[in-house]
Parts: structure tokens; C-alpha cells; sequence
């Protein structure tokens, strides 16, 4: 648990459901005077996410916030929009934020946040010339995700959208590399968007797309010193795919 929140008696988290992520995004409701309208903050950082339940009886939500109430008090949080749960604490330079909801009828969902930044991946520009990766090396452009360990690599064709010649544009099969990735300590899908898109565009490459919810991928093509390179990143679990088309090397001049 981070500083700052301290359980009281009669009150614990509930099995198999404390998650903590790195970085993630939660969003807090707040009301800054009663004539003002909500506000809604999206708030970046370290977060926890977990379920409150009675250590003993089965207590309701009421009773459940009531006896959480006086702990986060005494801990220094001040509630920023009370009837919604929300709270947030300063401890020296550090900042909190947290969110209580109903989870059921018996029990609270808690988000706590402490603002922060992602991860940082530092990746080498594709060079002038077109590369030929190993199938037990790394692509030279991609740094994979710390941590993560080669598993596969495989071909496939797929088309993308190319030049046909006298400006026209259309469809054309090209030859993509897959490398597939365990990692035993995976991202949230918020930082993995996050941190390869500010990679990627650092290097170079140019963001076609990015989603961070049920699909979890990053689109992206490199057109810099002659070379025509497409990329899609995926994170499903606790594993990640590369796919990469060079596009340039496959196609007439």
C-alpha cells in the first residue's frame, strides 16, 4: 500500500484483488465549490487498484465508507468531492489521489494514484540501409520491453498500402517478421501505448494509430533516408508481438 493509507480495524482488502501498475490512467470527479460545475481529472502515475470488504460480518456500503471515513482523515486526505469518493493527499513533495466507488453491495472499490511518469525507451534510428534480422536476434530499430524474452519468430504477407507508380496508391502483399515476446512483469496498456509511442516518435517514425483498450496496439512507419518501414506493436497479457514490413526493400525503385 503507499504512504499515507493506512487500513482500520474491521475493514480489509478483499483476496486476489489488489493490482498495482506502474503507470496507468484513472480519472477523478471533482467539485471545486458548490457553485461550480464537476470537473474531471485524468490523473498519470503509479496506481493501485484493489476491493474493500468487512474483516468480519458482512457490512453494506454505507457502513463500509463510514468506518473508512475517520482513517483518511487522520491520514491527511481532504476530500475534494465527498458525495464521490474522492480525496486526494500531499505528503512532503509527493501527491495522492483516491476514488471510492461501490462494488457490489458489500464492498468498495478503491483507485489510488501517485502522479508520475512512464517508463522511457531509448530506440536506434533505422539506418540508410535495409537490415536483415535473425530469427534469434531482435529487430535493430525495436527495443522490446525490459524484460521481455524472444519466443518466435515467424513470416507472414499481409498487404499495406503502397505507391502503384505515377502517384497512384493501393494495395500490394509484402513480406512481414512477427517476433513474439514473453514478459514476465508486463505494462499496463496505458504505458505500453505511452511509452513506445514517445519512443517512436523521438526516433523518427510516424504514429499511424495507437489503442489502449481491448486492443492493445501501436501503428507506426518509418520514411526517413529513402526507407519505407511499417510497425505494429501489440501487448495481449503478459506477452508482446512485433510485426515489421520493410516495405522499401520489397518494392521497385
Amino acid at each position: 500500500m503507499p504512504p499515507g493509507f493506512v487500513l482500520p480495524e474491521g475493514l480489509r482488502v478483499k483476496p486476489d484483488t489488489l493490482k498495482v501498475s506502474a503507470y496507468d490512467l484513472e480519472t477523478f470527479e471533482v467539485k471545486p465549490s458548490s457553485n461550480q460545475a464537476p470537473v474531471r481529472l485524468p490523473i498519470k502515475g503509479k496506481t493501485w487498484r484493489f476491493v474493500l470488504e468487512s474483516a468480519g460480518v458482512r457490512a453494506g456500503i454505507y457502513s463500509l465508507q463510514q468506518s473508512l471515513k475517520p482513517a483518511l482523515a487522520a491520514g491527511g486526505w481532504v476530500w475534494q468531492w465527498e458525495q464521490r469518493g474522492v480525496a486526494r493527499r500531499n505528503l512532503g513533495d509527493q501527491e495522492f489521489w483516491i476514488k471510492l466507488s461501490p462494488s457490489g453491495s458489500a464492498a468498495l472499490q478503491v483507485a489510488l494514484v501517485q502522479p508520475g511518469l512512464p517508463r522511457s525507451l531509448t530506440l536506434t534510428r533505422p539506418g540508410t540501409t535495409p537490415e536483415n534480422p535473425k530469427p534469434d536476434k531482435d529487430f535493430p530499430y525495436l527495443t522490446p520491453w525490459p524484460g521481455a524474452e524472444l519466443v518466435t519468430t515467424a513470416p507472414s504477407k499481409a498487404p499495406v498500402v503502397a505507391s502503384l507508380g505515377e502517384g497512384r496508391q493501393g494495395f500490394v502483399f509484402v513480406n512481414w517478421i512477427e517476433k513474439q515476446y514473453a514478459i514476465p512483469d508486463p505494462p499496463s496498456p496505458y504505458e505500453f501505448v505511452t511509452t513506445y509511442r514517445q519512443a517512436l516518435e523521438t526516433a523518427g517514425w510516424e504514429i499511424e494509430g495507437d489503442f489502449h483498450g481491448s486492443l492493445v496496439q501501436v501503428q507506426a512507419s518509418y520514411l526517413q533516408n529513402g526507407r519505407d518501414i511499417r510497425l505494429i506493436l501489440r501487448l495481449v497479457g503478459d506477452a508482446m508481438a512485433v510485426s515489421v514490413a520493410d516495405v522499401g526493400a520489397q518494392r521497385p525503385k
